[in-house]
């Protein structure tokens, strides 16, 4: 990603922590005169919120954080806004937006369409809320329900406390202030498939973090101050990272940030007085669904996060629903052996990605490589996937079953990923985003050079007789011969980046009602010789909305 604005700087996750710890009032001092009861609560409350908004409590080192289960309603919850009182939340379920009182417990829907809606924001007086619809957004009064159109060609809405809005438009951030006067503040990236999401404003209004993001397979945190220009890059260290979401939190002077930094997806925060990335929660959710549903969102209001939480489950079965391969991790991405005697899926279990066979009967199961997106070779006898470092990058690997010797096939700074094995076994191509925008590459298969086969895609795969290459490229699947020329479009209106898959009639997606028949399924599957469909489908067994509660050490 890129930018070319003054002043950017990241941070480093390894700087030696320098924890502030300052000293609270832990007594009042006794008094001689008598105060009448609500003197005594008044001087209670105004202690309580000194403390609270204090430097002190807003410095001091985080302890464990709560969490506790605050609320649900019908449907699969996916963001949340907090209302400036801290009792009213917002929240998008199933593609409503609902009013949620968590002190009543009343629960509330506030629209109802056959659009999703998405990202929730309140207007600074608690009034109204904002929201996007399709590439619009709008507003609904709570004291009278009406919704109306609020900006045409804009999503992403954030409003400040000083009555400024910042949202997205045309892949550029802009700022209108308190009278609707607009103006840009980021430019679109030079990668047209880079856009700009959840901008959310800090508590004083003189900062405004966003995301950068990579079709959500990857993405930055960024910081611009509306009243400069002024930009800063915070988090971009780990090409393989995927923010999803961000909030200001202790009066702004750290910046929480949901992420699948360690693997699964949890809370990390930025620390401006550190000038370090550090962890605030262990894994939170497994694995986010977007763009199954719509990206995951949090929340912040003082103290708390709020984030919509689902426990999920997939295994691998056949497209009758004949049961393959399923235990208590997550099973996905199927890939079948030519000779369909073998079954390659990918787990992920205890904060990493695993790649595991089996055979056709659900026996033998045997672990093989830490990695995912699993394709075999010709032969059957090797798997080429994508393998993600401990410092985050993602380059293409190969391992021999036979012997379990693995070695790399790309090896770069660059994320390199989602790779397919040619039909003569020569040649493996993949996904780069090496150069600019994602497009696809292809290399030998023991490493030689790689060569640029396009201007933009994702998820290659070889035709069956080797001769063409099917792949994802701005919303729609393309087919282009081994090295690249005579590109045509063949399906428009794919929503992805996904995966598709030759068949006997034609490439299809998981989108496709012969391949999900009804059912919410992870994107990537496969096609067994006889023509059945392997397929990973989602459960998802629970969802609700939980408050994360920060915690403060002082000594």
């Amino acid at each position: 990603m890129t930018d070319t604005a003054p002043g950017n700087w990241s941070l480093s996750p390894n700087s030696q922590s320098r924890r502030h710890f300052c000293s609270r009032i832990s007594a009042f001092l006794p008094m001689r005169i008598p105060f009448t009861l609500a003197a005594i609560v008044a001087l209670l409350l105004a202690g309580a919120i000194y403390l609270f908004n204090s430097p002190a409590s807003r410095d001091a080192a985080f302890g464990a954080p709560r969490l506790t289960k605050i609320g649900d309603v019908d449907g699969v919850e996916t963001e949340v806004a907090i209302a400036p009182d801290g009792r009213r939340y917002a929240v998008i379920a199933s593609g409503d937006l609902w009013l949620i009182d968590i002190v009543s417990g009343s629960q509330r829907r506030l629209t109802q369409d056959a659009g999703a809606d998405r990202f929730p924001s309140w207007t600074p007086d608690g009034q109204k809320i904002s929201f996007t619809r399709g590439a619009d957004i709008f507003t609904v009064s709570l004291s009278e329900g009406t919704v109306q159109k609020f900006k045409e060609n804009a999503v992403s809405l954030s409003w400040a406390s000083n009555g400024a809005a910042a949202f997205v438009r045309d892949h550029r951030l802009w700022l209108a202030d308190a009278s609707g006067t607009e103006r840009m503040l980021v430019d679109a990236d030079a990668n047209p498939d880079i856009t700009i999401r959840s901008p959310r404003f800090s508590p004083d209004s003189s900062q405004i973090a966003f995301i950068k993001s990579l079709h959500n397979v990857r993405g930055e945190v960024w910081t611009v101050a509306p009243a400069t220009g002024q930009r800063r890059l915070l988090v971009g260290d780990r090409p393989a990272e995927n923010p999803l979401d961000v909030a200001w939190i202790t009066g702004g002077r750290r910046l929480a940030y949901l992420t699948n930094r360690s693997g699964g997806f949890g809370i990390w925060y930025v620390d401006f007085a550190e000038g370090a990335i550090l962890p605030l929660t262990s894994t939170l959710l497994e694995a986010d669904l977007a763009p199954l549903v719509a990206p995951t969102g949090i929340a912040a209001w003082r103290d708390r996060i709020a984030i919509p939480r689902r426990l999920v489950d997939s295994d691998i079965v056949l497209s009758d629903g004949s049961p393959i391969v399923g235990t208590d991790a997550l099973e996905l991405e199927p890939a079948v052996s030519p000779r369909g005697n073998l079954i390659a899926y990918t787990v992920f279990g205890e904060n990493r990605f695993e790649i595991w066979t089996v055979k056709p009967d659900g026996q033998a199961p045997t672990f093989r490589a830490v990695g995912r997106e699993p394709r075999f070779s010709p032969s059957g006898a090797e798997i080429v996937y994508t393998h993600t470092s401990l410092g985050g990058g993602q380059d293409v690997w190969r391992i021999d079953l036979r012997n379990g010797a693995a070695e790399s096939v790309t090896d770069a700074g660059e994320v390199d990923l989602q790779p397919d094995w040619s039909r003569d076994g020569r040649t493996i191509v993949f996904a780069s985003e090496r150069g600019g925008a994602m497009s696809i590459w292809a290399a030998g298969a023991a490493g030689e050079k790689r060569l640029r086969l396009n201007n933009g895609g994702f998820f290659p795969r070889f035709s069956p007789d080797g001769g063409s290459i099917l792949f994802w490229n701005r919303g729609e699947l393309w087919i282009m011969d081994r090295v690249g020329r005579q590109e045509r479009r063949v399906r428009q209106n794919v929503m992805g980046p996904v995966p598709a898959v030759w068949t006997k009639d034609g490439p299809k997606t998981a989108a496709d009602p012969a391949v999900h028949k009804g059912r919410t399924m992870w994107p990537a599957f496969d096609v067994l010789p006889d023509g059945r469909f392997l397929v990973a489908p989602i459960e998802i067994q629970e969802t609700a909305l939980w408050a994360v509660d920060l915690t403060f050490v002082t000594e």
